[in-house]
């Protein structure tokens, strides 16, 4: 088998020549892909590796995962593979900080290896620098999270009034595209207007974190709030355990949302109504729908501008390109354990794809 380059280069060669694009001349059976990411010791990064990984197995194909904890650290990683010649056959990067990772996703363009990208939705304007994103729609996932809040509170009772936000790392692509989807939602839901008292980053995407922000911003709010908006369920989780210790009722006094999965913690929690509701956000599906979607380049070697909603069902085929921006399933479940059980996303249950750590 020739290596990665080797046919990359005859395929451009001829994609010039008849002015189309750029497809392997045939789909390899062996080869490396190489996936930047961030640290596993976060189980959603972990499980975008298995995702990834378990695709590349399909193909025949090895992956090798690089994580780093800074921008910083991911472009000397990238910089290193470039220098010293690698060949991969494709890489997927997720990147630590998806504004300040263009550099990267230049060189790695420049240097003829196609490039996916995965959990912070890339602009327009950087539509040059790669070749696909699969992965979550984030702006998707706070309007849901908005709509699962208004829906928890009718359910409950509640007239919603001002509320807080518990973030997470300041500058994350993802999280502020999240926060701007329920914002907005927020807005067309009470046209008169709610107001969020604090929006405040946390550091992180664990319950700890948002266990530490909850303390700071609830007390320092009483009275004045009857909800809380974390950017995901283990940081709603958190704030709502610090809640608790300010004497404040879930559901009752305040009303906690994270709209993304996590484990069988924040699952039990949406179950008996402490969260209201939530969303399956899969870091499997994700990591999975970023594969396919290199996959599908490699053998088509054509991508279809703009952008789709995969299927639930089943994943997309690599007989046809993939769109610029592939967004994987976001489905919401109303909490009932029969929506855990019943609700599947590529053949797993909610109950396999929301408990990950």
């Amino acid at each position: 088998m020739e290596n990665g380059k080797k046919l990359r280069a005859g395929a451009v060669t001829m994609a010039l020549a008849l002015g189309g694009s750029a497809a392997l001349a045939e789909l390899p059976d062996s080869g490396s892909i190489v996936m930047f990411g961030q640290s596993r010791e976060n189980p959603y990064f972990g499980q975008n590796a298995v995702g990834a990984a378990d695709v590349a197995k399909q193909f025949g194909w090895d992956l090798t995962y690089v994580e780093s904890a800074t921008q910083e650290q991911q472009d000397a990683a990238i910089q290193q593979l470039l220098a010293t010649g690698g060949d991969p056959l494709g890489i997927v990067l997720n990147p630590v900080s998806g504004a300040a990772a263009v550099a990267s996703e230049l060189a790695i363009t420049s240097a003829e290896i196609p490039l996916v990208l995965l959990n912070q939705v890339p602009s327009a304007e950087q539509g040059a620098l790669f070749v696909a994103y699969g992965g979550v729609n984030d702006y998707l996932s706070g309007v849901n999270a908005a709509q699962l809040l208004v829906s928890g509170a009718e359910k409950a009772g509640v007239t919603l009034g001002d509320g807080l936000v518990v973030n997470t790392v300041a500058g994350h692509t993802a999280a502020q595209q999240r926060v701007q989807g329920f914002r907005d939602e927020m807005a067309r839901s009470f046209p008169d207007g709610v107001s969020i008292l604090a929006d405040v980053n946390s550091g992180g995407f664990l319950e700890n974190e948002g266990y530490s922000i909850g303390s700071q911003i609830i007390p320092a709010n009483a009275g004045k709030f009857n909800w809380v908006y974390g950017v995901n369920d283990a940081l709603a989780y958190g704030a709502m355990r610090a809640a608790k210790e300010s004497g404040l009722e879930p559901g009752k006094d305040a009303l906690f949302v994270g709209g993304t999965c996590m484990n069988a913690t924040t699952n039990e929690a949406v179950m008996n109504g402490e969260l209201v509701g939530t969303s399956i956000q899969s870091p499997y599906i994700e990591g999975a729908a970023a594969m396919w979607a290199l996959a599908a380049y490699l053998n088509t070697g054509e991508v279809v501008d703009g952008e789709t909603s995969l299927s639930p069902d089943t994943p997309p085929s690599i007989d046809e390109p993939p769109h610029k921006w592939n967004f994987m399933p976001n489905t919401m479940l109303d909490g009932s354990p029969a929506s855990y059980e019943q609700t599947k996303i590529w053949g797993k249950s909610a109950s396999e794809l929301c408990d990950y750590n």
